[in-house]
């Protein structure tokens, strides 16, 4: 009974340090300019790619002011009236929306305008993600494709988001049971 004990012990550690040992490999983001997230964070010095999934955005003295998104290319399937919405999402450092930006488009221009000036992107503003995620929005009249696809956009990232979190979450987990394990 022992020696079963012994085995199935042995068999459970090697089992554990495999799986630890297999893991995805890691991808960066490309870095972006800091000028890009000076209008949402004014006191930001540095931008920190994070994985492939995100941007923290840092002051002069390390703290975090917060997080950026890009829509694209986790939304990019999402249309509006022309094609793509591609949105740049921030975080503050609470994890409630301070922006939702319309980035570069193909939308027609005074559909986006419509869009913006309707105070779509404002929708969301001071929301957690769940909060962003469950807000039942409604589009701007006379802009309705362009206005789903933004909604749409937004979603979608911010679903991806909350599951990238989760794995990293899952991650920290994991590297406890290596630490545990001597690996």
């Amino acid at each position: 009974m022992k020696a079963l004990r012994n085995l199935v012990g042995g068999l459970l550690i090697a089992g554990a340090m495999t799986f630890a040992s297999c893991g995805p490999i890691p991808v960066k983001l490309p870095e972006i300019p800091l000028s890009e997230v000076k209008p949402y964070f004014a006191e930001a010095a540095e931008v920190q790619p994070i994985d492939t999934a995100f941007y923290e955005v840092k002051d002069a003295s390390g703290h975090v002011l917060g997080t950026v998104l890009y829509s694209s290319p986790f939304s990019d399937a999402v249309k509006g009236f022309n094609g793509p919405t591609p949105l740049l999402i921030a975080l503050d450092a609470n994890g409630r929306v301070k922006d939702v930006v319309l980035l570069e488009h193909q939308e027609t221009p005074r559909f986006a305008q419509r869009v913006e000036s309707g105070g779509l992107f404002e929708a969301w503003d001071g929301l957690t993600v769940d909060e962003a995620l469950s807000k039942e929005v409604d589009a701007v009249s006379g802009a309705t494709y362009t206005s789903e696809g933004v909604k749409h956009s937004l979603s979608v990232r911010l679903e991806t988001y909350q599951r990238q979190l989760a794995k990293d979450r899952s991650a920290e987990k994991q590297n406890f049971w290596q630490k545990l394990l001597g690996k």
